[in-house]
């Protein structure tokens, strides 16, 4: 069965969406791990600061008691931060474990601030050893608190890294197989986009593995089978293409849109065709002439006009705003057969054309102008085919 470029396209939207919805789970998974980084550095400020309040020595008391004093807000201050929770917490946490946890470390720690602040209002040396005992009373219930409070948040910390860490893991397996599946899929279409754009260089058909394509290149071929009934008079019965009456027929109906162009006219010939193409049959020359008027399909422009002449010369009338851009076609014309491939009963062969191009003056006729074009033909065969001979400025000059 034949893919959808469509389908193919909304799968992608979809897969895309998934990616994202994990990538913002592994966002709000480092949030919350940096959350519970932040509390325990706070926790841990805790730590140092009791551990300051208890080995302040002594000196000054004047000094020390402001010491202590600014210590013990910057505990209180540390107590505040480390109860905070944000947003993402509230989600993964439960508050019947951590609110009970908060409330005893508030309680111990303003029991331990005011006890820090008692035995600094002593001024006297020694201090008391009554306040200090409380002191170190109201030390042993705050780190309790705080090792406690730790233990929550380390909890909590080790199941988020899990969390994380399968999510990064599935994160990644999941992009690893998003990307070789698409991947693969969109090499197949780019394949297709090749296939329908490329010159039919081995005479093979073309085939596609997805549906748009496939339907372009059958109604490729259906145009390129179909010989129009209608205006069989105009169309050279071997190749499908136009003979002279219809090229004159079709000139005169396009003349009047060329206004802003000029109009240059080329006539190629098969350099083998006395040597190879005599021996073959009318229907291989016919394909021959047709595949070369698909070959020289690919670069017109809605103006131009191909014909497959009675004497087998291939006329190209060109519609361009500069005679450099009309003779860059017939190269590539001419480029393109050379390198293609040609099917006959006698097996594939290659081919190369000889070309005459001039610019096509008002005064003179298409016939006319095809006489002169075939003497330029002539002048490229000489030289040794597979080339184009044009007119330069002096009629009697040629290269």
């Amino acid at each position: 069965m034949l893919l959808s470029i469509k389908k193919i396209f909304s799968n992608i939207r979809s897969a895309l969406f998934l990616l994202v919805l994990g990538v913002a789970l592994l966002t709000a998974q480092l949030l919350l791990l940096s959350g519970y980084t932040s509390r325990l550095d706070q926790l841990k400020t805790q730590h140092l600061l009791v551990d300051k309040i208890l080995n302040t020595k002594s000196g000054d008391p004047q000094m020390v008691s402001i010491a202590i004093n600014a210590t013990v807000a910057e505990i209180d201050l540390a107590v505040k931060l480390s109860s905070q929770k944000n947003f993402l917490e509230t989600l993964y946490d439960s508050d019947n474990e951590f609110s009970p946890l908060i409330r005893s470390l508030e309680n111990s720690s303003e029991t331990f601030q005011n006890s820090s602040l008692a035995w600094s209002s002593a001024l006297k040396m020694p201090r008391s050893e009554i306040e200090y005992a409380q002191v170190k009373k109201a030390k042993t219930a705050f780190i309790t608190d705080i090792d406690n409070l730790m233990l929550h948040t380390l909890e909590n910390l080790n199941n988020s890294l899990k969390t994380a860490k399968i999510t990064a893991i599935v994160l990644l397996v999941l992009s690893l197989l998003i990307f070789l599946r698409y991947r693969y899929r969109l090499i197949q279409v780019y394949k297709d986009i090749d296939t329908a754009c490329a010159l039919d260089t081995t005479g093979e058909q073309k085939t596609a593995s997805t549906q748009e394509i496939d339907f372009i290149l059958k109604r490729a071929l259906r145009r390129n089978i179909q010989a129009p009934s209608a205006c069989s008079g105009l169309v050279n019965p071997s190749s499908g293409l136009n003979n002279l009456k219809g090229l004159l027929t079709v000139y005169n109906t396009k003349k009047t849109n060329r206004a802003s162009n000029t109009t240059f006219l080329a006539v190629f010939e098969i350099d083998q065709y006395r040597t190879h193409l005599s021996t073959l049959s009318k229907e291989d020359r016919g394909n021959i002439f047709k595949k070369i008027g698909d070959i020289i399909a690919l670069y017109e422009q809605p103006l131009d006009i191909t014909a497959h002449l009675d004497d087998d010369h291939v006329v190209c009338v060109l519609s361009r705003n500069s005679k450099q851009s009309a003779m860059e076609d017939c190269e590539k014309i001419l480029h393109s057969v050379e390198e293609s491939s040609f099917n006959t009963e006698k097996g594939l062969i290659k081919i190369t054309l000889s070309g005459g191009f001039l610019l096509k003056i008002p005064v003179k006729s298409i016939e006319e102008a095809i006489d002169d074009a075939l003497k330029l033909v002539e002048k490229a065969k000489e030289s040794g085919g597979n080339r184009i001979t044009q007119l330069q400025d002096r009629a009697d000059f040629y290269r």
